[in-house]
Parts: C-alpha cells; sequence; structure tokens
C-alpha cells in the first residue's frame, strides 16, 4: 500500500491509449468505499489547502463549483461555469466575480477544450482576499508519476456503489497519481497540456485503465461538482498547484473513471500576462 499525504513520490505511468468514451461533464471526487469519508474531509480541511475556495451562482445557493486562489484578487478555475454574478467563499468571507478572463485560446463556439487544456479561466474578485494565503503555481513539467491532492466539492459516494442519493456535495480532499499528459482515448487526442489519472479500485485490476492498479490510501475519483478544483504536488517541500479539475472522461462514476486536468504549467505565461504585478 502506498502511503498517503506524503512526499512527492512518482510511479511508473503509461501516457498511452485510453479506452473509454469521452464525454464533457464536470466529474472529480468519489471515494474509496472501505475508506471513512473523515479521512477524505480531514485532508479536505487541511490548511495547506486554504486556497481553494467555493463558487456558487449566490450566496444561497447549494449549487457549488470550485476555484484556487492564486493572488490576493485572482481566482484560477475551469472556464465553463463561472458568470458575471458569480459568487466566491474563501476563508471567512464571500466575494463578488469583478470580471471573467477566460484562456485566449477559447473561441466562440469552441468544443475541445477539455481535452485540450484549453478550458481555464481567471477571475478577478471584486476586494483582495486578506486572510487566505494564494497558492503557488508549478512552474515545471515533472507532474506525470507524482502523487497529488485534489481539493473540491463533489456530489458523495464512493467507488463501488456510486452517487448517493439524494446528491450533496461536499469539501473533500484526496489523492491520485497523474497517470499522463496527453494520451488517445477512442481515436480522440489529448494535448499535452491536459493531465489525466484515473481512479483505481481495492477490489480487483479490471477497472485499472493505465499506471500502477494499486490505490493510494485515500485515492479519490470522479463526482460531479469539482469543476475548478486545485490538483496540488510536493515540489521541494511546498504545496504546488499542478492542475485545474476540468471535466471526466466517461459518465461512469464509479472505478475505473477518469479525470481530465487543465495543466497550470502550461497556462503560467498567460496567467502573469493578465495578472501582471499580481503574479508569483
Amino acid at each position: 500500500m502506498r502511503t498517503a499525504i506524503g512526499p512527492n513520490l512518482r510511479r511508473a505511468a503509461v501516457p498511452g491509449l485510453l479506452n473509454l468514451v469521452i464525454v464533457l461533464t464536470a466529474n472529480a471526487g468519489m471515494i474509496r468505499h472501505d475508506v471513512s469519508i473523515e479521512r477524505y474531509r480531514e485532508i479536505g480541511r487541511r490548511p495547506e489547502f486554504k486556497s481553494v475556495g467555493r463558487y456558487s451562482p449566490s450566496v444561497d445557493s447549494s449549487d457549488f463549483a470550485a476555484g484556487v486562489l492564486i493572488s490576493k484578487q485572482w481566482v484560477l478555475t475551469a472556464a465553463h461555469f463561472p458568470d458575471g454574478i458569480s459568487v466566491w467563499h474563501f476563508g471567512s468571507s464571500f466575494y463578488r466575480t469583478k470580471r471573467i478572463i477566460r484562456h485566449p485560446k477559447l473561441t466562440p463556439g469552441a468544443t475541445e477544450a477539455q481535452w485540450n487544456g484549453w478550458d481555464l479561466a481567471l477571475v478577478e474578485l471584486d476586494r483582495p482576499v486578506e486572510d487566505v494565503q494564494p497558492a503557488n503555481r508549478y512552474r515545471g513539467r515533472q507532474e506525470v508519476g507524482s502523487v497529488v491532492t485534489k481539493i473540491g466539492y463533489g456530489d458523495i459516494g464512493d467507488g463501488l456503489n456510486g452517487l448517493k442519493l439524494p446528491a450533496t456535495q461536499e469539501r473533500l480532499g484526496g489523492q491520485n497519481v497523474i497517470d499522463a499528459a496527453g494520451g488517445t482515448v477512442e481515436s480522440r487526442k489529448f494535448g499535452v497540456d491536459v493531465l489525466v489519472f484515473d481512479f483505481d479500485s481495492p477490489l480487483s485490476q479490471e477497472s485499472n485503465r493505465f499506471g500502477s492498479p494499486d490505490p493510494l490510501e485515500c485515492e479519490i475519483g470522479g463526482s460531479k461538482g469539482d469543476s475548478g478544483g486545485g490538483v496540488f504536488m510536493q515540489n521541494n517541500g511546498e504545496w504546488q498547484l499542478v492542475g485545474i479539475v476540468s471535466g471526466a472522461l466517461n459518465r461512469q462514476i464509479r472505478y475505473g473513471s477518469m479525470a481530465a486536468l487543465a495543466r497550470v504549467s502550461s497556462a503560467n505565461s498567460w496567467i502573469d500576462s493578465v495578472i501582471g504585478k499580481d503574479a508569483e
């Protein structure tokens, strides 16, 4: 069994064929059926991940997504859901959206953002966040094979039984391993600006798509609602943001499901050009 929440461990990865159907839905966040949900809640509460905030259409809404604070007044998130009236919750306060700047390669009618790594948006808040430390962004290219921690607000469920009904969203954290940067799924090519991981089962290797079949102690996978969530790895002893949850590669919210992440290292130049002096 591999350790949970530890050093930047690596395992062999296979960036080749991923044999399942692509569906443009935002899924990531199911837990192991044999591990207490409290362990995932505890990871979600850790102070090093406070930069992951909650998005909702209004203060009273119970429909959540996520985003990552990367400077005092800027959030990095997925491009496919935020709008100009959105509300963000960081620390002890709520913030309004001031403006949204989507990835420059996103054009009207674009349909391939989630498998090209362009499903990204920068959200400027109406005022600075003073009580949360912004995330540091990873600027290398060594993500594949790394143990990562994902934080988001997905629906509750587990890999064996699927989504628990009625659906309830909750902040959870869990781990996985980046299995590939790019590849091919059912003749659909993924660009190198997309990172992917699968949800390994502790019961059988049949559902494990690629990479090592051994699940992490707090392995996490697919659940609707975690779009925009942050994926972090340790680099030189520091937690750094490597991916933004973009979508799922199928509708199977169980073991064997796979998540697509927009690769932050590919977007750093654009991010720096937008947020200017606020860039780290």
